[in-house]
């Protein structure tokens, strides 16, 4: 037996640099990785330089377009404001100039006014009506627009207010109507001309609308917003290689403290960054200059206690060699001691047995039949010893001298092994039944084939007078191992025995078990046989109820689970009650 160490502080700095990698959390991150959308993916690969311009582009990209919007917004409602009070100013000014004509309704006079006024800019209309809304002329830029498309004057509440139209003929415009009033004669010289009202003294003589064309100064809105977006646009590609830059000059720093990382990883501690700065990122450099010159320093610490530490595991793994050969040459003593015993023990005890035989075989006639008797129990316990001194010396051999190793069938060897007990079952009326097919193990048959044969002997001696008068053999399959189990439903196990029955020579203390004859030796044997192959063995009992006895084998040994890297915990019968 030779057993080797390692440095702890060795295994330690590896756990450190190579941290264990765990499968399942690789194979948890790669289905993370697939089941992440597209955009998110693509997001967390621009890295953070990436990130950083991209945000700031959003944020121009934001502040320009709000600002286009308000711009925009401003100026149509200004442009709005600014027609409202030219069409009003115009249709006032227009009122004054057509008071005479309304008043003696002279149409054409109208109509010449509406046409001079139709040569101005953005004018699309001129409507004159009397005082009780009839028309009385109309000029129009368009040939089909006509009087019905003038009832909105009506009702009055409309009147001097600026209205937004819109109509397939003439597209966005605003019209605007005002009365045209007189003031009456007995009070002229005490009231303004322009005042108008339910209860001034004034005359209403008819209506005036103009209309006015809001398309030029929409389109002119329109190609300045435009413009504003195109200059927007350009500021953006312009910001694109500027904030790229800026980042870029931002990360210097960082970049440098990567590249001294790679340098460190690669086995350089003397690298340093040389980073002069008040901000976080100095504080950084100067926190990661103070950490490499503490990962140096405890980096020599580590390499002088290595190399104490090696010749002292040079120095134990010589005493451990001396002490392994040691143990090695007292172990072939030990064995060379027992085959003394044994055959100094056995020596005369065959020579008392001969001449026991050889008694009886003259004078079996001569003696008396107690003399006869006695001779003959001499044989018998002479042969027992013999046998308990062939068990204790293959007890001390199962560890040590292991045989070849084989792929053995447990259920025909079970039933090899239910032949060979076949008189005593029969006499004792006894039934052996394998509830479950029995797996196939590599292992030494004849090993395998003691522990099954001492424990159905032991389940046969201790069955006592009860009516039920069973053996059942069966095994169950788990993850890393297979248990078995020998059941029977004899006179069972006290439980302070139970822990105490695998030692050597150590029985029960009931009176049923004492007066079965048995050396303590068979137990023992099973539960050496089961530790080499990395099981255990354990007894459970109900006294006047049976006994249960079961064991494991390392699933290593079992082909049937040695190649299996995942099974399910829970057990699972194996095949079907024979």
């Amino acid at each position: 037996m030779k057993i080797h160490l390692r440095s702890n502080a060795i295994a330690d700095a590896d756990a450190l640099l190579n941290p264990p990698q765990r499968p399942d959390s690789a194979h948890e991150d790669d289905a993370r990785v697939h089941r992440r959308p597209a955009w998110r993916a693509w997001v967390q690969g621009m890295g953070l330089q990436g990130k950083l311009v991209l945000c700031f582009t959003y944020l121009i990209c934001v502040a320009l377009g709000v600002s286009c919007w308000l711009f925009a917004r401003q100026s149509k409602a200004r442009i709005n404001d600014m027609m409202c009070e030219e069409a009003r100013q115009l249709s006032y000014t227009l009122s004054l100039a057509s008071k005479h004509s309304l008043e003696t309704h002279q149409t054409d006079d109208l109509n010449q006014i509406g046409q001079d006024l139709l040569k101005s800019r953005n004018i699309l209309f001129v409507a004159f009506m009397d005082a009780d809304g009839n028309p009385l002329a109309l000029a129009s830029r368009d040939q089909e627009f006509d009087w019905p498309k003038l009832t909105l004057l009506h009702p009055p509440r409309v009147l001097t207010q600026v209205q937004f139209l819109s109509s397939p003929l003439l597209g966005e415009y605003l019209m605007v109507a005002v009365p045209v009033t007189q003031v009456t004669a007995s009070v002229a010289r005490n009231l303004p001309e322009t005042t108008v009202g339910a209860s001034s003294p004034t005359r209403l003589l008819g209506f005036v609308a103009i209309g006015l064309s809001q398309t030029n100064e929409h389109h002119q809105v329109t190609m300045i917003n435009y413009l504003i977006c195109c200059v927007g646009v350009m500021v953006v590609l312009c910001s694109l290689p500027l904030s790229y830059l800026l980042v870029r000059r931002i990360f210097l720093p960082i970049r440098q403290l990567v590249l001294a990382t790679d340098q460190i990883i690669a086995g350089d501690l003397t690298t340093r960054v040389a980073i002069d700065r008040v901000d976080t990122i100095g504080m950084l450099a100067r926190s990661f200059n103070e950490m490499v010159r503490r990962v140096r320093s405890q980096q020599q610490l580590l390499m002088d206690a290595n190399t104490g530490l090696e010749a002292k595991v040079l120095e134990r793994t010589g005493q451990l060699e001396a002490a392994n050969k040691r143990l090695s040459s007292e172990i072939a003593e030990k064995e060379d001691f027992l085959r003394a015993v044994s055959h100094d023990l056995n020596a005369p005890l065959r020579n008392i047995a001969g001449m026991a035989s050889m008694l009886l075989k003259k004078h079996n006639d001569k003696f008396d039949e107690d003399i006869v008797h006695r001779l003959q129990r001499i044989q018998l316990n002479v042969q027992m010893e013999t046998d308990l001194i062939a068990e204790l010396l293959e007890l001390s051999r199962i560890k040590t001298r292991r045989q070849k190793l084989e792929m053995v069938e447990l259920t025909p060897l079970v039933r090899d092994l239910e032949g060979m007990f076949e008189s005593d079952l029969r006499s004792k009326q006894i039934s052996l039944i394998i509830d479950s097919a029995l797996p196939v193990i590599h292992a030494e048959q004849a090993r395998l084939r003691q522990v099954f044969q001492n424990l159905i002997d032991n389940a046969i001696k201790y069955m006592g007078d009860g009516e039920k008068r069973e053996i059942h053999i069966g095994s169950v399959q788990r993850k890393c191992e297979a248990e078995f189990y020998v059941r029977d439903t004899g006179i069972g196990i006290e439980q302070e025995d139970l822990a105490k029955v695998f030692h050597i020579f150590r029985r029960g203390k009931t009176l049923a078990v004492q007066k079965v004859s048995g050396k303590g030796v068979g137990l023992a044997s099973v539960k050496s046989i089961i530790e080499t192959y990395s099981g255990s063995i354990w007894a459970e009992s109900v006294p006047g109820q049976g006994c249960t006895f079961r064991f494991t084998i390392n699933g290593k040994y079992v082909p049937a689970l040695a190649g299996a890297s995942e099974r399910d915990t829970a057990p699972v019968e194996m095949g079907a009650k024979s």
